[in-house]
């Protein structure tokens, strides 16, 4: 049962606690998203939480990209699930970001060695959700002594924090919600399955899912037009730890230091850390 905090204290709650950073990708600013120099960046800039997202090749190699398939990111199109990792590695290069021309497709184990012996977290997403992925990839974890405390699986994925609250209750979930406003109304999506709402059908729509996932928080999009700062507020008052994105420029930054949440999620670590740090002053 999650504590509930009294509404008078709701209006502190900004300044209660520093805000925490999730790395989306690695700091995806300054070099290829998912690549090792984006995740060296991230570890610099002493990000709090590393978001990785995670897909499985025909030949069973966990590796990390964010989309299903290389073509936005790198000089060719192929679909992961569909590839063994050495034809992903020799057949796919990153875009150029910054000076980086020749970054290679990267394996989980490779970030998890990066950052094993530093204080962060992570946040796995299990991108085309198989139980298969997850026990993998939780092996490789355990492998290199990172303690389930420092996870975190967060994912639109309904399917996978299911299987997670059965299989292993003890790894921290959250959901990722996607809040669209269109011309025909507001919509709340879970697992990309949009359900017309109104705007106080929000809030009760998101504790009935908390409730169902044994959720330690939500995901929430700041810059969907329909957001309410009452939704932090509330949720947190029921004890939820909230983060949001994307979080990408100074005063979109400074604005989830004011509506009070736990953690944003950003690729620029850069302009987003010092306008939160001058906000929570």
């Amino acid at each position: 049962m999650k504590a509930v905090v009294l509404g008078s204290l709701v209006a502190s709650w900004a300044y209660s606690a520093p805000l925490q950073y999730v790395s989306h990708a690695g700091d995806q600013y300054s070099a290829p998203g998912h690549s090792i120099p984006a995740y060296k960046v991230a570890i610099e800039q002493k990000a709090d939480i590393l978001k990785l997202d995670l897909h499985l090749t025909t030949d069973g190699v966990v590796v990390l990209m964010h989309d299903a398939t290389t073509e936005r990111t790198m000089s060719a199109d192929l679909t992961i699930a569909a590839h063994t990792y050495q034809e992903l590695y020799e057949q796919c290069t990153f875009k150029k970001k910054g000076p980086f021309d020749s970054e290679k497709i990267v394996r989980l184990e490779q970030a998890l060695d990066l950052v094993k012996d530093t204080p962060m977290h992570l946040w796995l997403d299990p991108k085309g959700y198989s139980p298969k992925l997850v026990e993998t990839a939780l092996a490789l974890v355990a492998e290199r002594g990172i303690g389930k405390e420092r996870l975190m699986v967060a994912t639109f994925s309904v399917s996978a924090l299911k299987y997670m609250k059965e299989h292993h209750p003890e790894i921290r979930r959250v959901l990722h919600v996607s809040i669209p406003l269109r011309e025909d109304g507001l919509w709340v999506s879970f697992e990309k399955k949009d359900v017309r709402s109104k705007p106080e059908e929000v809030l009760p729509k998101l504790l009935k899912k908390a409730e169902e996932l044994g959720l330690h928080g939500f995901n929430i999009p700041l810059a969907s037009p329909a957001f309410c700062k009452e939704w932090v507020q509330d949720l947190k008052a029921k004890g939820y730890w909230i983060s949001l994105w994307f979080v990408q420029k100074a005063e979109q930054a400074r604005r989830a230091v004011e509506v009070g949440a736990d953690a944003v999620v950003t690729d620029d670590l850069k302009v987003v850390q010092p306008a939160a740090r001058d906000a929570e002053k």
